[in-house]
């Protein structure tokens, strides 16, 4: 399952989201909008064949061809309901959660036995990306679980795929485009810059240090919407040289921890559409910040207890075993 793999099984999924857009869709909008599933689908297709540059002009057609369907996260059909529902799963209650929870466990397992399952130069697992390579595993394995139990036809498992993704829309991109940013601030320097002024400040008590970078990421998070997007600027300026070149702060905790933070941000803001704006739509919630208010008190609690470990592990050493 090498990362060659993964981008063409997403790739052909994405074409066959545009063509079922097309066969099933009759307006303007429906035409553009599997235009856009099928630009999407041949960027992870053919990606490789095309030079940075022509990409970064597909991904800016990519936001035209969004920003011209016009079409936001939209709630299911509220009469649909579970005797009328031509699939089994939905009146199987708790089995439901069996496919889902094959794909953490999965993970976790892939990601142990993986390694070992190997015949010379091939491998289940790639060496070299084991966290996508797992999570593919892990999720065709829960596809195969659903289809054991529901026994769905042929074309529904795609087609149900291909209707929720056409329900959250562009939306659905979001969280790549915005992980992106973090390598694009990095190569424009945005991490020497800020590092350079939290030096002029003086960073050297481990409690300010702890929370300029915690704080930090979360709210560097919360402007741009995804942590992975914050997580280069905020452990390049502040992490790597403050922490654990100049208070020798353990490199995996930091960087764990950091990335928690980073999450606790992602829980309280609008930013973060795919987490906190698509559910409301998809719900039919009246309130747009509903999902928010609902995370707020998980993330102030679980922000307080990371940035406090981290603290105590900069303080005291590494009280990790």
């Amino acid at each position: 399952m090498s990362l060659e793999i993964v981008y063409a099984l997403l790739g052909a999924f994405f074409l066959y989201t545009a063509w079922s857009t097309w066969r099933s869709g009759q307006g303007t909008a429906d035409l553009l909008s599997g235009g856009f599933w099928l630009l999407y689908g041949a960027l992870f297709l053919l990606g490789d064949l095309w030079s940075d540059f022509t990409s970064g002009i597909l991904v800016i057609i990519l936001a035209l061809l969004a920003s011209l369907t016009g079409k936001q996260p939209s709630a299911p059909n509220q009469g649909t309901t579970p005797a009328a529902c031509p699939f089994p799963a939905a009146r199987t209650h708790n089995s439901l959660f069996l496919p889902l929870l094959c794909v953490p466990i999965g993970v976790v397992l892939f990601s142990i036995a993986g390694p070992f399952i190997r015949s010379g130069t091939w491998h289940l697992v790639d060496p070299s990306h084991v966290g996508q390579s797992t999570y593919m595993l892990a999720t065709l394995l829960g596809l195969a679980v659903a289809c054991v139990l529901f026994r769905p036809g042929p074309s529904e498992p795609l087609e149900a795929g291909a209707g929720i993704l056409r329900q959250i829309g562009w939306a659905a991109i979001v969280p790549q485009m915005l992980a992106a940013l973090g390598g694009v601030y990095a190569l424009a320097g945005l991490n020497d810059t800020i590092s350079g002024l939290l030096t002029h400040a003086g960073l050297g008590s481990p409690l300010v240090a702890t929370l300029v970078y915690t704080v930090g990421m979360a709210a560097l998070t919360a402007l741009i919407g995804n942590a992975f997007a914050a997580f280069p600027v905020m452990f390049g300026a502040c992490g790597l040289p403050f922490l654990i070149h100049g208070l020798g702060a353990p490199v995996a905790p930091v960087a764990a921890i950091g990335m928690l933070c980073g999450f606790c941000g992602t829980l309280l803001t609008p930013m973060a559409v795919n987490f906190n704006i698509v559910p409301v739509y998809l719900l039919g919630l009246t309130d747009r910040n509903a999902v928010i208010r609902a995370q707020m008190p998980t993330a102030l609690a679980v922000f307080a207890g990371n940035t406090l470990l981290l603290y105590l592990i900069i303080q005291f050493g590494n009280i990790l075993p």
